[in-house]
This record gives C-alpha cells, sequence and structure tokens, in this order.
C-alpha cells in the first residue's frame, strides 16, 4: 500500500484524508529513526490546524520530538531541515487545490522530498499501525521565534538583489506567503502592493493566485506596478507579469536557464524539463547551446532526474523552478527574485525572452468517472496515445493519470493539436455514453 501521490499525501480532507492519516504519518517518522526531529509548516487551510495536531501526537508518541515553523512556503521546510539539523520535515497543504483539501509533503533530513523508495518504506510502517489512533487534545507547540525573519533573510541571502524604488505587486492568494513574502520585498526595498495577503484558509487559491492570473491581472491595469507575481497556496508555483503582460511560464523557464548560462552557473550546459515542456522552449535553448533533458511530471521526478545527471536548475511548465545552488525545492518566492534580478540587469523580460516561441499545443484536464474509469489505467492511456500519434503523426502527445487529482491530463503538442485534442476528448466522452 501506498500512500503517497505525485506530490506527497493529498486529498479532500475529512474523506480522503484524515487527522488519522497525518497521525500515522508522523509516528512512522518517529519510529523510522531514534529520537528524531520533525520540523513541520503548514498553509492556510482551516483543516491545517487539525492535521497539525494530529501529525505532532504521532511524532511524540513514537519517540520523537518537533520544531513548529508555524505558517511558511514549503521549500521553507527543507530549507529548515537542513538548518536546525532536522531527521525530516512535513508540509502540511495541499498546494494549489481548493481549500477543502489538504496534505502531507514529506522531506529527508536533506531538505528534499522523499524519493520513490522511502515513500515506500514510510507507507509500509503507517499500514503496520494503521490500527492506532491519535489522543484526544490538542498540541500547544510554539511556534519557532521569529521564524519569518530568519527565513525572508535566507531568502534574499540566496538570491542577493536589491530593488530600490522598483515596484512590485504580490497576490498571495491567502496562502503560505501571506505574510513573508511581502516581508522579503520589503526588506529587498522594493516598492510592494500585496494582495490576499491575509491568514484566511476559506480563501485559499479561491479566484486568485498563480493559478487564477486574472485576477492579479486586472490590478496590474491600475496599481503602475513594473513586475507582478503570483503564488499558488504553499508558494511553489509561480506567475509572473510584466506591467499588464503575463510572461508565460515557459519564457520564465527559458529566462532562468539563459540567465544562468551568462553567468557561467548552469552545469553542463543543460537544464532538466518534462515531458510537457514544449518543444519550442527546447529549440530556443539549443540555439543558445543549451541542452534539455525531459523527466515525468512532477517536481520530485526532475529533482531525481537532476540529481542523476548533475544538474542545478531544472522546471516544470506549471510554474514549479529550482534552482539547487538557492533551494532544494521549488520556491516561489526565491524564482520570482531571480526574476527582479534578470529584469534589473537585463531589462524588460519580455524583450530578453523574444526569441523563445512555443509549439502550437493543446491541453485539457478530463475528469475521472465510474463510465470511463477502465480508459484511465497505464496501459489504457498508452494504447490511446498510440492511436491518437498513428492518427495525428506530426504531433506529440502525452496522456497521464493525474497524481493530485481523480482525472486524466492530456498535452498535445503540433499543428494539429487542437483537432487531435478534440478525438481525445471524444474518446472519453463516448466512453461515458
Amino acid at each position: 500500500m501506498n500512500f503517497f501521490g505525485t506530490d506527497g499525501i493529498r486529498g479532500t480532507y475529512g474523506s480522503t484524508l484524515k487527522d488519522s492519516t497525518a497521525f500515522l504519518l508522523g509516528k512512522s517518522l518517529a519510529l523510522l529513526g531514534e529520537c528524531p526531529i520533525i520540523v513541520i509548516a503548514r498553509d492556510t487551510r482551516q483543516s491545517g490546524d487539525s492535521l497539525f495536531t494530529a501529525l505532532a501526537q504521532g511524532v511524540y508518541s513514537g519517540g520523537g520530538n518537533v520544531i513548529n515553523l508555524g505558517v511558511l512556503p514549503t521549500n521553507a521546510v527543507g530549507h529548515f531541515v537542513r538548518k536546525l539539523g532536522g531527521d525530516y520535515g512535513v508540509m502540511i497543504t495541499a498546494s494549489h487545490n481548493p481549500p477543502s483539501d489538504n496534505g502531507l509533503k514529506v522531506f529527508d533530513r536533506y531538505g528534499v522530498k522523499l524519493c520513490a523508495s522511502k515513500q515506500i518504506v514510510v507507507s509500509r510502517m503507517m499500514a503496520s499501525l494503521i490500527k492506532e489512533r491519535a489522543s484526544d487534545g490538542k498540541i500547544y507547540e510554539p511556534v519557532f521565534y521569529d521564524i519569518d525573519n530568519i527565513y525572508a533573510d535566507d531568502v534574499l541571502r540566496a538570491v542577493n538583489v536589491r530593488l530600490r524604488g522598483v515596484r512590485i505587486a504580490l497576490d498571495c492568494c491567502y496562502g503560505a506567503a501571506y505574510h513573508v513574502a511581502p516581508l522579503v520585498f520589503a526588506k529587498a526595498e522594493a516598492d510592494v502592493a500585496a494582495y490576499c495577503n491575509q491568514n484566511n484558509g476559506a480563501e485559499i487559491n479561491v479566484n486568485c493566485g498563480a493559478t487564477h492570473p486574472e485576477f492579479l491581472a486586472e490590478k496590474m491595469r491600475s496599481n503602475n506596478c513594473e513586475l507582478g507575481f503570483a503564488f499558488d497556496g504553499d508558494a511553489d508555483r509561480l506567475t509572473v507579469f510584466e506591467g499588464t503582460e503575463q510572461v508565460s511560464n515557459n519564457r520564465i523557464f527559458y529566462a532562468f536557464a539563459k540567465y544562468l548560462k551568462e553567468q557561467g552557473k548552469l552545469h553542463s550546459d543543460t537544464v532538466c524539463g518534462t515531458v510537457l515542456t514544449n518543444g519550442g522552449v527546447e529549440q530556443a535553448l539549443n540555439r543558445l547551446g543549451i541542452g534539455l533533458v525531459r523527466a515525468a511530471v512532477g517536481d520530485t521526478n526532475v529533482f531525481d532526474k537532476m540529481v542523476e545527471l548533475s544538474l542545478g536548475f531544472g522546471g516544470e511548465e506549471s510554474g514549479h523552478y529550482l534552482i539547487t545552488d538557492c533551494a532544494t525545492s521549488s520556491d516561489a518566492i526565491i524564482n520570482a527574485l531571480l526574476v527582479c534580478r534578470i529584469f534589473a540587469e537585463k531589462g524588460s523580460i519580455l524583450r530578453y525572452t523574444v526569441e523563445c516561441v512555443d509549439k502550437p499545443y493543446a491541453s485539457a484536464t478530463i475528469p475521472i468517472t465510474r463510465a470511463n474509469s477502465k480508459l484511465a489505467t497505464e496501459r489504457s492511456l498508452a494504447a490511446a496515445s498510440d492511436r491518437i500519434t498513428a492518427l495525428y503523426p506530426s504531433c506529440r502527445v502525452v496522456l497521464r493519470r493525474s497524481g493530485t487529482e481523480n482525472a486524466v491530463r492530456a498535452y498535445l503538442e503540433g499543428e494539429q493539436s487542437a483537432e487531435a485534442m478534440s478525438a481525445v476528448v471524444a474518446t472519453f466522452a463516448q466512453e461515458v455514453k
């Protein structure tokens, strides 16, 4: 039994994710060490407090100890596991999912999300404890003193940029970055216009944040800001605006690779993307003498491929970017600061990346139902991909089951991508009938 999906353990709170799951995880991590220290943070979701209590109870019942970081971005967990000498870290978040969901992202002592083999070990331990339950009562574990300022200072040291007089807009989406992101940019001396910067878990990701860029787009039309950044619930995903124009995630990925190469900091002149990285990005990178390797979707898969090939930069089309000289997981605040640094040194991001042009593509999320579920198996998706490729040989076809939702993700790239997508959607709709 494996409790883990693409990015940790995730589900609808009270249904597919319960306090008992957090308790089992906490006790399992504690039992895998000798009086281990577990570093815990969370986003603002209303269920986060209950999950923290259950997780901490599990850790204590297994003989471990807890360091409570309070509300901070996901990368802060990996960062402070290393900085404070922890054995494991857990981020309580469902990332960009709606407020009703929550999840548990687990880090090892090196500040890296658990690899597949470690996930299996933890899952087996959890399964062996499945009959155990948390005790009643709340855990009153104080937040580590002044942790926001410590993290803000560490982030600024990682990127080393000063933004005196630059007008920056931040959409904190009522999430994990609601306080620390404005703090970081204020410390960098930017003129900050912050939105959705309250601890309000009931509104996290609701019509705001990185997955709803239309909110910040509206604000950028009137605030006269030069740059705008939208974060998701746990601040590992980033959306970028330059003035009133949104800069595509593919162009941000390209900008980072181009800048790191110019600085002599791009390991092996190669970057890691995913199967969803647009072919136009790859062509633009190749013209700069930069190679692209592809990993399966998921930042853990990207990180594993980067480690395998000793690479320093990788990312996903979703807005996750990992720069290992700065962090061990995607940190949208760090990545936003790097965009600012490029902007300060090179000028317009849009002009800097003008040569990066996407190939035509189409993407869709297809809900899995009882009627079409037999098409969502790995074998069936591979067969469907082969059929679509045979019909549209000029298209690159990616069909995969989502690791965070009960859905199939379809990505088609090429001149006939729109027509091919219609065929994919029709295949699933026909099965429903």
